[in-house]
């Protein structure tokens, strides 16, 4: 008869944390029997683990694993080890295999189960073993979906796969368990969507996550990327085009000369010469348009500046033409008017009066003002809301919610 001893038995490492390896070691707890051939080479490489030794662990656990008559959970236990001393050799490969030989042993206690999922997944995720990650990430998310970190490692490891559908899919579910949660979702996250979504030409989906990136992560870079993708959309509206420069002067991301000039143009033509004269001149300060072209450029300026004084003469006849006016187009061109000169109180007031009023095609474009109008009174949420009440159909809705966004950050 065999004769045998007590050993104590080398329990799975449920706290694994991949970026700790070196401080972990098995823990001990039941007792089980042990033949001892298998138990005191097994008991050696313990020792040899507990003093970092791992050639030497690896070596008695060999001795252990040739015995022909192992029972299963001596086997267990044999793998066990062996996958700790392979994941401090940094053999992720090596380890997450023995993990899934004992996981699919069935030996694994029922409250092990989840967290040796998470290891395994990680394990082959850090050795680029794509096709095993998803596999046993799409596990772990299945035995805890409110585990954001599943989503991450699976979207990752489509992401690397070259699954840039599947990848932009798992991340944005994880994106929507973390706010669920209350959380906020990191940058990384949505750089992977938008690298995904840059690969399948998915430009509506791009603008989406760049909104996202500047709600979440409203760096100058961020807005400037996200803003340049809306100007360079085709077939842009004029009047989006004009408030989506608004929106680039007020974030300090108007850096091109020809960007100044076409605003300040674009100002001009829509009766805010005013408007012109500070963006001109913003552009001087940042030396922006200084250069080969600065003669054109300070023509420019004064044409605006000429014609803001002509501008302001018309006041008293554009309040008085309001006043009159059965429907509200007059109100918002005045307020329109006030918003150039920086009368904001006034402003409210006009283009309030001529939505009521009603009547009048470009409510949207009224709806813009007014929310520019309240940010300048610094009233952040009465401008949300003004910028929220632009339609989605309208050609001003994308430019719309950017500016719902910066002021919700201003």
């Amino acid at each position: 008869m065999m004769q045998k001893l007590a050993l104590i038995v080398l329990t799975g490492l449920g706290t694994l944390s991949l970026g700790a390896l070196g401080s972990l070691a098995p823990s001990s707890a039941n007792a089980e029997t042990f033949s001892r051939e298998v138990g005191e080479p097994l008991q050696e490489a313990k020792k040899a683990a507990d003093r970092r030794l791992w050639d030497a662990a690896l070596a008695s656990i060999k001795k252990a694993q040739a015995v022909p008559t192992k029972k299963p959970h001596e086997e267990y236990q044999i793998n066990e080890l062996l996958a700790y001393v392979l994941l401090n050799k940094k053999d992720n490969a090596g380890a997450a295999r023995v993990y899934e030989e004992n996981l699919n042993s069935g030996s694994t206690p029922a409250s092990q189960v989840g967290q040796r999922v998470k290891v395994i997944t990680q394990l082959h995720v850090g050795s680029r073993n794509w096709g095993k990650a998803i596999e046993y990430g799409n596990r772990w998310i299945k035995a805890s979906p409110g585990d954001t970190q599943a989503y991450e490692q699976v979207a990752q490891a489509q992401h690397q796969s070259g699954d840039c559908k599947n990848a932009s899919r798992t991340m944005q579910q994880g994106i929507e368990v973390a706010r669920k949660a209350g959380q906020t979702p990191k940058q990384n996250w949505l750089f992977l969507k938008l690298d995904c979504q840059r690969k399948l030409n998915d430009d509506a989906g791009m603008t989406a996550t760049r909104e996202q990136l500047v709600r979440w992560y409203p760096s100058k870079d961020n807005w400037k990327a996200v803003l340049a993708n809306v100007y360079n959309q085709p077939n842009n509206d004029d009047r989006a085009t004009l408030d989506l420069f608004r929106l680039m002067l007020e974030l300090d991301v108007l850096e091109k000369p020809k960007d100044y000039v076409e605003m300040a143009q674009m100002a001009i033509e829509t009766g805010a010469p005013t408007e012109a004269v500070s963006v001109m001149e913003k552009g001087f300060t940042n030396k922006a348009l200084d250069g080969k072209e600065r003669e054109r450029h300070l023509r420019l300026l004064n044409n605006a500046k000429t014609q803001a004084q002509a501008s302001k003469a018309e006041i008293a006849k554009m309040e008085q033409e309001a006043r009159t006016a059965a429907t509200g187009e007059a109100d918002v061109r005045l307020g329109g008017r006030y918003l150039a000169n920086g009368e904001y109180g006034k402003a409210v007031t006009a283009i309030q009066r001529g939505l009521k009023k009603g009547g009048f095609k470009g409510a949207d474009g009224a709806q813009m003002m007014l929310g520019r109008a309240y940010l300048k009174l610094k009233q952040k949420d009465q401008a949300r809301k003004a910028f929220g009440a632009v339609p989605d159909d309208s050609k001003l809705a994308q430019v719309a919610q950017l500016w719902g966004v910066y002021a919700q950050q201003s």
